[in-house]
């Protein structure tokens, strides 16, 4: 009978598979993650001191430097230089997950077509929620973007703008931080395409304005069905003359 291999593991020809030992400064920086995400450590608190840290886990001052740099990239520490410097705990914002994200789909060229169904499978869900979550700070925000978005003319660059802004005000209203994460991951490349140029008529910014007034109303009349309604049917309007000119391109 062979002899059971584990998964992944290559012997050598005596039988012994490689063996993997993490970095120490993986290891404290674990051990460091912990203690911030359980709640030890509360954000606004400052860890140890680096001479405490190396003293303490018995590590060399650049592996303790190391394990600091990691948590620091994570978003879950800042670090000030110097001799009244040190490094304080925080939690990490939505901009450490949106980053990679924006990375991710650069750098795999996801088509448009699959940011389109994203972002029609997102929005609407969205809309609904914020007509239900909204604060009156958030729906005052909202106003206040549709108010400057009425006012655009010519200026593509400002209406382009003002538009991301005002969709993602509502996304943030919604409460939902991981789908918030999402739009706005997802809402920068959509911007940058080509055929969003090509949208942007004098007859297609017209349309928007209605349809966002339209989707404004439902979500301060706290009524979530006709939201998500009204930003599906803005959505989907966008998207079709966006394909069909894709398509011809």
């Amino acid at each position: 009978m062979p002899a059971h291999r584990s998964p992944g593991l290559t012997p050598s020809h005596n039988g012994i598979a490689p063996i993997s030992v993490p970095k120490a400064s993986d290891i404290l920086a674990e051990q460091l993650r912990q203690l911030i995400v359980d709640g030890t450590i509360s954000p606004g608190a400052s860890l140890p001191p680096e001479r405490e840290l190396v003293t303490s886990s018995g590590l060399s001052r650049s592996s303790v430097r190391d394990a600091l740099r990691i948590l620091e990239v994570e978003g879950l520490i800042v670090t000030k230089p110097g001799r009244s410097g040190g490094s304080t705990v925080r939690l990490p914002g939505r901009d450490s997950i949106a980053r990679p994200l924006k990375l991710f789909l650069r750098s795999h060229e996801i088509d448009l077509t699959s940011l389109y169904d994203c972002r029609l499978a997102v929005e609407p869900f969205l809309a609904g929620r914020a007509a239900v979550n909204h604060t009156a700070a958030e729906l005052a925000e909202i106003e206040r973007l549709h108010e400057a978005f009425l006012a655009t003319s010519d200026n593509i660059a400002e209406y382009k703008l003002l538009n991301l802004e005002w969709h993602l005000a509502i996304a943030r209203a919604s409460h939902n931080e991981l789908l918030i994460v999402l739009m706005e991951a997802i809402s920068q490349p959509i911007l940058e395409t080509a055929s969003y140029q090509q949208v942007t008529t004098d007859a297609a910014r017209a349309d928007a304005k209605k349809a966002h007034s339209a989707i404004l109303a439902a979500i301060a009349a706290h009524n979530p069905e006709l939201a998500q309604r009204r930003m599906d049917k803005h959505l989907r309007a966008y998207i079709e003359v966006a394909q069909t000119i894709d398509s011809v391109s």
